[in-house]
C-alpha cells in the first residue's frame, strides 16, 4: 500500500468512529491489507483524490453523515457519484448557512490550525499570512487555500490587508478561478459581522496564534 492509501483509510476510520462518538485508533499495521475487500475501494479513492487534489479528504468522508443523516457509511459508498454530490452540498453549506453552525465553527478551528502549520513551515508570522505570496505564484497563497478548501472564508476577515489584496486582482478572472466566493465578499462579511460565535472564535484564534507566533 502507498502512504496515501494508508492515510485515506485512516481518515475513513476516524470519521466513521468519531461521528458515532466511538473511540478509535489509527491503523498502523497494513500487512496483507491489500487482500481485504475494502482495499479496491481505497485504491480507487486514492486515484480519485490524486485527480482532484482540491478535495478535502476528511470533509469528503464526513459529508454523507450530515447531508443524508446516515449513521454508518461503507467505504465503497465513497466511490459513487452520490458521495461526490454529498461532498458538494456539504461544502457549500459552510458558506450558505449561519457561520455559527457547529460544523462551520469546527471548520474555522481547522482553518486556523492549517494556517498555523503553513506559517510555521514557511517561517512567516501568522499576522502576515494574508500578504504572503510564494515565489513565482500567480495568486496569494491564502487564495489557493480557500479554493482547495483548506480554509474557510470567515477566518480571513481577521487578517489585516486581506480585502485590499483581493481588490488587486481582476474580478472577472477571480470569478473564473474561484467562483463567487472571492467576488461576493459583502455577503460573507455581513454574515460574519452579524454572527454571535464565529466572529468571536476567529478573533480568539487569531489572537492566540499571533501571540504564540511572536517569536518567529
Amino acid at each position: 500500500m502507498t502512504e496515501k492509501e494508508k492515510y485515506i483509510y485512516n481518515c475513513y476510520l476516524e470519521t466513521s468512529r468519531k461521528l458515532k462518538n466511538q473511540p478509535f485508533r489509527y491503523r498502523k499495521n497494513f500487512d496483507s491489507f491489500e487482500e481485504k475487500e475494502e482495499y479496491p475501494y481505497i485504491a480507487k479513492l486514492a486515484h480519485f483524490f490524486n485527480r482532484f487534489p482540491n478535495i478535502n479528504i476528511k470533509d469528503f468522508f464526513e459529508a454523507p453523515f450530515f447531508v443524508y443523516d446516515d449513521k454508518y457509511v461503507e467505504v465503497k459508498f465513497y466511490t459513487t457519484q452520490r458521495a461526490v454530490k454529498a461532498y458538494t452540498i456539504y461544502e457549500n453549506k459552510f458558506l450558505t448557512e449561519s457561520p455559527d453552525h457547529i460544523q462551520t465553527l469546527t471548520k474555522i478551528k481547522d482553518s486556523f490550525i492549517f494556517i498555523k502549520n503553513f506559517c510555521k513551515e514557511r517561517d512567516i508570522k501568522v499576522k502576515n499570512y494574508a500578504i504572503f505570496k510564494s515565489k513565482d505564484a500567480k495568486w496569494h497563497d491564502f487564495m489557493m487555500h480557500l479554493k482547495n478548501r483548506d480554509t474557510i472564508i470567515y477566518c480571513m476577515f481577521v487578517f489585516p490587508g486581506f480585502e485590499k489584496i483581493l481588490q488587486e486582482y481582476d474580478s472577472t478572472i477571480k470569478k473564473e478561478v474561484f467562483g463567487d466566493m472571492l467576488t461576493n465578499l459583502g455577503f460573507y462579511r455581513a454574515k460574519y459581522l452579524s454572527s454571535s460565535k464565529a466572529k468571536k472564535l476567529c478573533n480568539l484564534m487569531y489572537e492566540k496564534l499571533t501571540s504564540e507566533n511572536n517569536n518567529l
